[in-house]
C-alpha cells in the first residue's frame, strides 16, 4: 500500500470515529433532555410520549447495538436480520405497538387475558396500589405474592404474613417503583406503564414448592418450542420440547434438565390458551403454570432481553425462519 493510500484510509478512519463520537454525544444529549421531559411528566399526553420517544430514540438505537456487539460479537444488522436474537434486539426499535405496553404490565396484562380466554387463567388479587402499608389493611391470606407490573424480578413470596417486615418490604418496593426497567436494555414497551404494586395469590404445585414455569414461544399464533423451568429459585435447570412435548435438543443459559420432563395434566389446555393469547402477533411468548388449572404468568416480547445463546446456534437460525413462516 502507497503512503498516500495509507493515509486515506486513517483519515477516513478518524472521520467515522469522530462522527461516531459526536453521534453518541448528540444522542446523549437527547436522552437527558427526553429523560427530564418525562420526569416532568410529559408522557401524561400522547403527544408527550411521542416526543420523549424521538429524543430517546438515538440512544436506544446506541444501547441496543452496543449490547449486542458486546455479547454476540458483533453488532445487529438493522436491515437485515439472520438470527432470532438479532430480530428481537432489532424489533425493540421498529416494532413499537401501543398494545404491547398492556402485554409488558403485569396489571394490564390481565384485562388482555380475561377478555381472550376468560378469568380462570388469572390469579386472585388482592390488593394494588403505590404504597405497600396501604395493603397492611386489606384482606391477605396467610400465603402471597408481591410484585411490582412494570418490571422483572421483581417478586417477594411471603409465606407467614404473621412474621412479614412491612417496614423492610415497603423501603424495598419503593426501590422498584423508583426503577425504570425500559432503560437496562432499551425495552419501549416498559417505559410508559404506570408503575404499581400489587398482591396475589401465591402459587405452589401439590408439594407445596413454587410450580415449573411454561414458557409457549408463539410464531404468529403456533407455538413451535416450549420451554419448561424448573427449580427456579433453588437448583435452576431448563429443557425444551416441542409442541406435542417431545424432548428438542437444545440448551439454552441454564443446564439441561436431566431426566423426564413433567407435562402438564392441563397440557392441551395450556396450548390452546398460549395459541389464542398470542394470535395475531409475529412472535410472543406466553408463560403459564399448572396448578390444578392452566394460570397465566406473563406475556414477553423478548425473552431475556434478546441477549441469550442457543445451543447449538443453529436453533437461532431456525426460530428466525419460523417468523416468515
Amino acid at each position: 500500500m502507497s503512503e498516500r493510500a495509507h493515509r486515506r484510509g486513517a483519515e477516513r478512519r478518524l472521520f467515522w470515529r469522530v462522527l461516531t463520537q459526536a453521534s453518541r454525544k448528540a444522542a446523549h444529549g437527547f436522552r437527558r433532555f427526553g429523560l427530564a421531559l418525562k420526569r416532568r411528566g410529559a408522557g401524561r399526553t400522547a403527544p408527550g410520549r411521542a416526543i420523549v420517544d424521538l429524543l430517546l430514540l438515538p440512544s436506544d438505537v446506541i444501547q441496543i447495538a452496543d449490547q449486542h456487539c458486546a455479547f454476540f460479537g458483533r453488532f445487529p444488522n438493522f436491515v437485515r436480520q439472520q438470527t432470532f436474537t438479532e430480530w428481537l434486539n432489532v424489533s425493540k426499535v421498529t416494532r413499537r405497538k401501543p398494545h404491547y405496553v398492556k402485554f409488558a404490565d403485569k396489571l394490564a396484562m390481565r384485562e388482555f387475558a380475561r377478555a381472550r380466554v376468560g378469568d380462570d387463567v388469572l390469579t386472585q388479587l388482592y390488593w394494588s396500589g403505590v404504597d405497600l402499608l396501604d395493603a397492611k389493611s386489606a384482606h391477605l391470606p396467610n400465603k402471597f405474592a408481591l410484585k411490582a407490573n412494570h418490571a422483572c424480578g421483581t417478586n417477594l413470596f411471603v409465606e407467614d404474613a404473621a412474621s412479614f417486615d412491612w417496614a423492610k418490604a415497603r423501603a424495598l418496593t419503593q426501590e422498584w417503583l423508583d426503577k425504570d426497567h425500559s432503560a437496562l436494555f432499551a425495552e419501549w414497551q416498559y417505559r410508559w406503564i404506570p408503575r404499581r404494586l400489587f398482591i396475589e395469590e401465591f402459587l405452589e404445585d401439590a408439594e407445596g414448592k413454587i410450580p415449573v414455569d411454561y414458557k409457549f414461544f408463539c410464531f404468529h399464533g403456533r407455538i413451535k418450542i416450549i420451554e419448561v423451568d424448573l427449580g427456579r429459585f433453588a437448583n435452576h435447570v431448563r429443557a425444551f420440547v416441542d409442541r406435542d412435548f417431545n424432548r428438542l435438543p437444545l440448551e439454552c443459559k441454564y443446564p439441561q434438565a436431566p431426566g423426564e420432563v413433567p407435562k402438564p395434566d392441563h397440557f392441551k389446555e395450556m396450548r390452546e390458551i398460549a395459541e389464542t393469547l398470542s394470535a395475531g402477533e409475529p412472535f410472543v411468548r406466553v408463560d403459564l403454570y399448572d396448578v390444578g388449572r392452566p394460570v397465566i404468568s406473563e406475556l414477553t416480547l423478548h425473552p431475556a432481553a434478546g441477549l441469550t445463546h442457543f445451543k447449538p446456534a443453529e436453533w437461532d437460525r431456525r426460530l428466525y425462519r419460523y417468523l416468515f413462516e
